[in-house]
């Protein structure tokens, strides 16, 4: 850790030459294919007997029957609301007695299905009951906070600041809090030469702000020192679960200062 910040403060010294903070884009794929054109030479022929054949198919399409099937719930369910009927009201009653009998029918085999290929139960990996999301979301938190020990091996945080900016002042401890619960280095530098009770051995900024493109306060960002390597994490004042976030998707997502 002592290592990890005496590199910090010679970037910093040394207004962190080298050290790109990059610009974030979209990438887009390489589209460039030449065009293709589409040629049709043959003539098509309706043999005879294959418009039947035709339309026995689609009869037994399984997207037919049930749009069918939808059709005629639908039917019956009008006729019942404009014409209510015994008669209308019996048939809608039988049709919607006979879609849930099916439906049961529908629920149970899919509980078969599952019980002989437990591989294909999609909760057993994503569970929805409050007890498994419960111990899904305690192993995610693990996840989490090896992720950012693990960063904080080999990054620090910049954190530019002002004394009289009144973000600044409640964003202090905020970043305090959360380096000391990771034992991350901070660099704490300060743009007008006055430190804050909760870095009181800040550093007066000489130019690395505007290395840093920094045009307000509070600023923080993740440095590699072994890289030269810094990624944006926040601007404003940012609570801490969106300093953790933001963090997590500068370690997974974007590759990450670490590496």
């Amino acid at each position: 850790m002592a290592d990890l910040y005496s590199r910090c403060i010679m970037i910093a010294a040394f207004l962190l030459i080298g050290i790109q903070v990059p610009v974030y884009a979209d990438e887009q794929g390489d589209f460039s294919e030449n065009a293709r054109g589409w040629y049709w030479h043959d003539e098509y022929k309706v043999e005879p007997g294959a418009e039947e054949e035709g339309e026995k198919q689609a009869a037994n399409d399984p997207i037919t029957q049930l749009g069918a099937v939808r059709a005629r719930i639908e039917e019956a369910k009008a006729k019942a609301v404009l014409y209510p009927t015994e008669e209308n009201i019996r048939d809608y009653i039988t049709i919607q007695n006979q879609l849930g009998e099916h439906s049961q029918q529908f629920e149970r085999t899919w509980k078969e299905v599952l019980l002989q290929h437990p591989m294909l139960n999609y909760s057993l990996k994503h569970p929805t009951n409050n007890i498994a999301k419960r111990v899904e979301s305690d192993q995610e938190k693990i996840k989490e906070e090896q992720v950012i020990r693990e960063l904080a091996k080999k990054s620090g945080l910049f954190f530019f600041y002002r004394s009289s900016c009144p973000y600044c002042v409640r964003f202090a401890p905020i970043v305090k809090d959360f380096a000391e619960t990771y034992g991350i280095t901070v660099v704490p530098i300060t743009t007008d030469g006055i430190a804050l009770p909760e870095f009181p051995r800040s550093y007066p900024d000489h130019g690395q702000a505007e290395k840093f493109h920094v045009t307000v306060e509070p600023a923080l960002f993740a440095v590699n020192p072994y890289t030269h390597k810094a990624f944006p994490i926040a601007y404003g004042l940012t609570s801490e679960a969106d300093l953790k976030k933001r963090i997590l998707d500068i370690a997974t997502q974007f590759g990450g200062v670490a590496r």
